[in-house]
């Protein structure tokens, strides 16, 4: 699940360097409690695809000694197209965002039975169960934050030297190339037909591999458009492999709700 990073209260902190290939971002996402500067509480958040799995601790921040009220545990699996979530003053987020073909190593959960979903860890995974007791016994939100980095990594070092699926491979080389890989061309360079890549793909990222495509694809589009002030669409369009602007446009429209220049607007 991608944060609209232009969203006030959002912060992200790279992975450690070794982690980087399974690891996209952990983050944190928080509501105020209170307008500030009489500017208004954002009331909706919209989330974008990315073709992730997401592991979110959420609570409501209590003020005092206990720092928490609420909590759940969750994950969010692969999405389709964008969704808008609600916003609760004082809400608060802490998270893992996975790359695509790691939330059954890291996490012992599918993506594909996940995707579009946002499941509570006690309906999915007991281990995970346990986990959001520990980080509910945390003195801090840093603590949790702490704990869940901790948690991840000590997965990653437990799998580090088994040998990666198949299409592990296959979804570094989507990722590398932002989507822009014909299917034939890859599933040939792996040795296997288009269907043994289309099955191996979903299995693992929870989606078909030319939707994952398509959604890499527009990620790339979306950081450019947002990195460059006047960004020329059509420049945008041809770099990222689009037919043309319009192609561009439709597909983030289908994909984000908004046009190109409203995500940056």
């Amino acid at each position: 699940m991608a944060e609209d990073a232009q969203q006030q209260g959002y912060t992200q902190w790279a992975p450690p360097a070794e982690m980087a290939d399974a690891v996209d971002a952990f983050w944190q996402f928080w509501v105020p409690r209170k307008p500030h500067r009489g500017e208004p509480l954002p009331r909706q958040h919209r989330v974008l695809p990315d073709g992730c799995t997401d592991l979110i601790f959420g609570f409501h921040h209590a003020p005092g000694p206990v720092w928490l009220a609420a909590p759940r545990l969750a994950v969010v699996g692969p999405m389709k197209r964008f969704v808008l979530v609600d916003l609760e003053p004082g809400e608060v987020s802490l998270g893992v965002r996975l790359r695509p073909g790691w939330a059954q190593t890291l996490l012992g959960v599918s993506p594909r039975e996940l995707c579009g979903l946002n499941v509570s860890v006690q309906d999915c995974s007991p281990a995970l169960a346990q986990l959001q007791r520990r980080m509910e016994d945390c003195a801090s939100p840093d603590r949790a934050m702490a704990l869940l980095q901790h948690t991840i990594a000590r997965h990653w070092a437990s799998f580090r030297s088994v040998a990666k699926p198949r299409a592990v491979h296959a979804l570094g080389r989507l990722q590398a190339s932002s989507g822009q890989v014909r299917m034939a061309e890859l599933a040939r360079s792996l040795g296997v037909s288009e269907r043994t890549l289309h099955r191996d793909i979903l299995n693992e990222a929870g989606v078909p591999p030319k939707l994952l495509a398509r959604v890499l694809r527009f990620q790339r589009a979306v950081s450019l458009v947002r990195s460059r002030e006047c960004a020329d669409l059509s420049d945008v369009a041809l770099e990222c492999g689009y037919a043309d602007q319009a192609h561009l446009s439709r597909d983030v429209r289908e994909l984000a709700g908004v046009s190109p220049t409203a995500l940056v607007g």
